[in-house]
């Protein structure tokens, strides 16, 4: 009998089966018997809190019987090849089992190492019980994990089970939401064509009245009521006609499922001497949710078709790296006289995009057909394309918009890193001329310093100014000022020059970063 765990009996021919095995059977398979095929539910099945006992008794009469074998097959048939004695003893040595008169008598186990062959036999038994306990004890493991397992798809399937229930229920709301969107849009265009059949059956009966008149009144009589009529006229034209004209209600309804698309529009000039060039033209990029798209047109048709169809195809230039479906349009304006939407030429698929691929149409339409059918501006050799890209669920267009802010917020920490880098180097600019001022005890006036390397600015007056980050070498261009005014020179001059450097240094320092911003 083979290990059972949990045993059931099937209530038809009373055979034994594991309640995880025949559960996952009758669920899975068919709702009968393995064995006598007859129609079994879970519920029917018998429980047999027995079986476990049983088993365990059966295992271990097994194990008993095996090892009782093995002593009486030792005791009849295992002896001495030689000797024709029961083998009783153990050479440690040549690893083998052997009768007493060969570890006595044989020279060939003069110097070897013996055991009694029951001991070594006993010592094996246990080995062998031991390991098969650790069998078993593996054995219940893997059928922990198994059975972890089992849970594990259970818990699976019944999680997708509840997010299918979801969404269900939230598109049983949306389609609520639009039947309710759509009865408020109905009730409004129900009023205005209510309103306009009164006025129309007030028309209808006016008009009848005034034809009954004329075909059936005298002249003289039709000429007594003339002023009656007209005034009845006049009433009815005091309603202007605007007041019937109504906004039209847009026949749109918004999804809460699918986004809508975002479009741009392609207008090629001189057509007709792209046609000339082999390399493709590129519209301008559309920008959505961090993403850029934009058309990649072969005016004179791609690899095989080229010089019979035109060839469109819409590019991801920026994005995520990972492959991703987006659906897009692209549609061909039509530009006759006058130009009629009902025949642009719109295509639209869905395709797996990656940065850097493109999807489209090799066979987007005929070049020869272009300016005869009115697509191709004969005034001004113009070719109008729109196209139109969108993720196929909000989910993802804001995966998309999580990536783009991912980048926006890993660009902010480079700028604001290298603005608070420009500050400490402004900072220690700053600093720098201050830390390097010495004053002067003996009241001497001082003279051109010919091993500095500041240059611009001229410091006049009593000591050093204190101010200017790069003083000069000399102030041949600064007259001697008179001591009253020396002071006040020297201030002007420091002050003026100071906020001039300033200024600049402010200037290098921010042109980097107004760059990268712009």
């Amino acid at each position: 009998m083979e290990q059972l765990n949990n045993a059931r009996m099937c209530p038809h021919c009373s055979k034994l089966c594991c309640h995880e095995c025949i559960t996952k059977w009758i669920t899975e398979n068919r709702a009968q018997c393995p064995h006598c095929r007859n129609t079994l539910h879970t519920y029917a099945l018998i429980n047999c809190r027995w079986a476990d006992e049983v088993t365990q008794q059966l295992d271990s009469l097994q194990t008993q019987h095996i090892f009782s074998d093995g002593n009486s097959t030792n005791a009849r048939t295992h002896v001495c090849e030689a000797h024709n004695e029961r083998l009783s003893v153990f050479c440690g040595t040549c690893d083998r089992a052997i009768c007493h008169r060969c570890a006595l008598f044989d020279g060939r186990h003069g110097q070897h190492s013996f055991r009694p062959l029951d001991e070594v036999y006993k010592e094996h038994v246990d080995r062998i019980k031991s390991e098969l306990e650790k069998l078993k004890h593996r054995r219940r493991e893997v059928h922990a994990l198994i059975q972890d397992v089992e849970r594990n798809i259970s818990s699976v399937k019944q999680a997708k089970d509840e997010r299918v229930r979801e969404i269900r229920n939230a598109v049983e709301l949306i389609v609520v939401r639009l039947e309710s969107n759509l009865n408020g849009k109905l009730t409004t265009l129900t009023a205005q064509r209510n309103h306009l059949n009164q006025e129309t059956e007030l028309l209808d009966s006016l008009l009848q009245e005034v034809q009954t008149q004329l075909n059936s009144a005298t002249a003289a009589n039709i000429i007594f009521r003339y002023p009656a009529l007209s005034a009845m006229f006049a009433e009815v034209h005091k309603t202007p006609m605007a007041s019937f004209v109504s906004t039209p209600v847009p026949a749109e309804f918004q999804s809460e499922i699918v986004p809508p698309y975002d479009s741009s529009t392609f207008v090629i000039q001189n057509f007709s001497l792209l046609r000339q060039r082999v390399d493709p033209v590129y519209s301008p990029p559309l920008h959505v949710g961090g993403l850029s798209w934009r058309l990649k047109v072969y005016p004179d048709g791609n690899g095989v078709v080229r010089g019979h169809y035109l060839s469109v195809f819409l590019e991801l230039s920026v994005g995520i790296m990972e492959p991703a479906k987006y659906e897009y349009r692209v549609e061909l304006v039509h530009q006759g006289t006058p130009p009629d939407p009902t025949k642009n030429i719109l295509r639209e698929f869905a395709s797996e995009f990656e940065v850097g691929e493109c999807w489209g149409y090799n066979r987007f339409f005929r070049l020869d057909l272009l300016a005869s059918e009115g697509y191709l501006s004969a005034v001004n050799d113009t070719l109008f394309l729109k196209f139109h890209v969108r993720a196929p669920t909000y989910y993802q267009k804001c995966r998309d918009q999580q990536w783009y802010i991912s980048q926006l917020e890993a660009h902010e920490g480079h700028f604001l890193a290298q603005m608070a880098d420009y500050k400490d180097r402004l900072n220690t600019e700053i600093i720098r001329p201050s830390a390097t001022t010495t004053t002067n005890p003996s009241g001497e006036r001082p003279g051109p310093d010919s091993s500095s390397d500041h240059k611009r600015c001229n410091c006049v007056g009593e000591g050093d100014c204190g101010e200017c980050l790069r003083p000069p070498t000399s102030s041949e261009r600064c007259p001697a000022p008179t001591p009253s005014t020396a002071a006040a020179a020297a201030t002007a001059v420091t002050v003026g020059s100071f906020a001039v450097k300033q200024t600049r240094f402010f200037t290098s320092l921010l042109y980097p970063v107004i760059l990268i911003f712009c």
